[in-house]
Order: structure tokens, then C-alpha cells, then sequence
């Protein structure tokens, strides 16, 4: 049973993963002012109460409340596992540290779910938000690698190999929240369709870095964006930039890892999930942001991510001769 919760709970982390990409792509974030119902129901009803002056736009607080159902959920399987692992009931011994953190992390994730709505879809909360997403399937991917028998390999692998893993995993970590700021700034297309320029240019004039972090303050409605054009722009660029380091950054993985034979199905993954991703970047911007490849690219980022740590585990966690 708990390996069976474990794979349940890791594909529940996935779609909630998706559908949080989905809600904030389809700009529902706010289709539910309040918290944790909608408009002070369970489900989205057919007619909003006066009290809330945001009027009731169905769709949207669907896709809202569908997003919070899949979360709950995710969260009931988690504590689910954490008593499984408290009572001994996982197939191989498991501390109970991990399954302590994840009950932990899904709380404050409700938390940054509610101050995401009562906050006026914030940057910082939502970017939170998300980061705290790819945490959980992370943490979870990692339990059910926990699970899996252990390989012997017969080769040593060079700390200096282990520390460019543990950096490309450092920096997709800050892309991925880069990407998340990009969005919940509404700077995606802040460079037109322009590729690999940005606005025409290779480094526009017009772009300011000065306030690319701006933590703005609580209680302003951040829905659609706040900061001027020239700061949006700039943060797209990062977000480029962040993009380009990651490629070279698991290119020299990729090159420091090639001899070891054991790890090739690791290090395939870790090829194509970097292929669609950088891909599906770019029809991002040339084609103005199209829902299908702008959610795509926020799974195949978690995709890239979970094949890393794959790797990671096998590196660290398996036996060696």
C-alpha cells in the first residue's frame, strides 16, 4: 500500500504541478476571490453573491477550484504516507524525516495557496508557490527512488563529476524560479516574437535591471502586472540568460558523465528532457506565448528536473564496489 500511495501521490504532484501552470497561464488565479471556497461555496456556483465585487467568471473559477481539489488531495495522500512510514509500513526502512518535511511543505503550500488569492496573485507568493510545487514532486520523486533495489557500479565516480551534478541541479532550480517570475510578472512576451534577440536587438537599451526583484507591496492587485515594459523586458532577458547557463551547465554534465556506462539511461533522459524544454522555449516566444507549449514547458522543466535527481540518487544512494 505505500508503495502504491507513493506512485499515486507522485502523479497527483504532476497534474497539480500542470493544472498550477494552467490556472496562471489561463489568468484565473484570482477566478475564486476567496479561500478555500469559491465565492463562498464548495463548488463554483451559478451566481456570484454581492458581497465580492470581482464578478463571476465561470470558466476561470473552475480551473481555479479544479487546481485546489487535485492540491487537497495531494495533500491527504501525503499524510497518508507519512503514517505509513511512522508505522512501518514501507516495503524497505525509510527515515521518517523526509515524509515529516513533506507534510510540512503541503501545509505551507495551502498557506501560499490562500495568501495567493488574499494577496492579489503576488510575484513573490506565486513564484513561492510554485517552487514549493516542484519541492514536493521532487521530495516525493526521491521517496519512491528510496524504494527501488540498488545498483552495484563498478566504476568510481570523480567528485568533480558529482559536483557539476549537484550544480546544473542548483542552477535549473534558479531558472525554474526565474521562469515562475517571469510569469507571475506577465513579462513573457516582453521581447515580442523576437528570437534569439530581444525587441529587435541583441541587448536593448531600453531594458532596466533595477528593479527586476521588485518586491512590491501586499494588498495591490499584481494581476497582469504592475512594473513598466523596460523591467519586464529585463527579466525576460534573465530568464534567457538563466535558460543559456543551464544548457552549457548540463552539456558539461552530460560530457563529464558519458563514461560511465551504468548511467546512459539516466543521462538519455536528461538529453531529451533539455531538447523539448529549449524548444519549447522558443515556440513560446516566436509563436506569442500558445497555451499548450506555455504549460508544456512548465512540465518538461519538472520533467528535467526529476531526470537530474534520478541521476542524483543513483550517484549517491546506490551501492559501489
Amino acid at each position: 500500500m505505500y508503495t502504491k500511495t507513493l506512485n499515486v501521490a507522485l502523479l497527483l504532484a504532476v497534474v497539480v504541478v500542470v493544472l498550477g501552470a494552467y490556472t496562471r497561464l489561463g489568468d484565473a488565479g484570482l477566478g475564486c476571490p476567496d479561500w478555500p471556497g469559491c465565492y463562498g461555496e464548495l463548488l463554483v456556483p451559478d451566481v456570484a453573491s454581492s458581497e465580492y465585487e470581482r464578478p463571476l467568471e465561470p470558466a476561470k473559477a473552475w480551473k481555479e477550484m479544479i487546481h485546489r481539489y487535485a492540491a487537497s488531495s495531494l495533500g491527504l495522500f501525503i499524510v497518508a504516507l507519512f503514517f505509513f512510514v511512522a508505522f512501518r509500513k514501507a516495503p524497505k526502512p525509510q527515515s521518517l524525516t523526509l515524509p515529516a518535511v513533506l507534510v510540512l511543505l503541503v501545509l505551507f503550500q495551502g498557506a501560499l495557496g490562500m495568501w495567493t488569492v488574499t494577496q492579489l496573485v503576488h510575484p513573490g507568493i506565486v513564484s513561492m508557490h510554485l517552487m514549493g510545487g516542484f519541492t514536493t514532486t521532487a521530495l516525493l520523486f526521491w521517496l519512491l527512488q528510496n524504494q527501488k533495489p540498488l545498483q552495484r557500479f563498478n566504476q568510481h565516480i570523480l567528485k568533480r563529476h558529482k559536483a557539476v551534478l549537484l550544480l546544473t541541479i542548483f542552477l535549473l532550480l534558479v531558472q525554474i524560479f526565474l521562469g515562475g517570475w517571469t510569469s507571475s510578472n506577465y513579462a513573457a512576451l516582453s521581447c515580442g516574437e523576437y528570437f534569439p534577440t530581444c525587441l529587435g536587438e541583441w541587448w536593448p537599451e531600453s531594458m532596466s535591471f533595477e528593479k527586476v526583484f521588485f518586491w512590491g507591496p501586499l494588498g495591490v492587485d499584481y494581476e497582469f502586472g504592475v512594473l513598466e515594459h523596460h523591467t519586464r523586458s529585463a527579466i525576460q532577458m534573465l530568464h534567457r540568460l538563466g535558460a543559456l547557463t543551464v544548457t552549457f551547465a548540463s552539456v558539461l554534465l552530460i560530457f563529464s558523465f558519458k563514461n560511465y556506462p551504468r548511467l546512459k539511461g539516466s543521462l538519455v533522459l536528461v538529453i531529451l528532457a533539455l531538447t523539448v524544454q529549449v524548444i519549447l522555449g522558443i515556440l513560446n516566444v516566436v509563436l506569442s506565448l500558445p497555451m499548450l507549449p506555455a504549460v508544456l514547458h512548465n512540465a518538461v522543466a519538472l520533467g528535467l528536473l526529476l531526470s537530474l535527481l534520478g541521476l542524483a540518487h543513483k550517484v549517491y544512494k546506490n551501492q559501489q564496489n
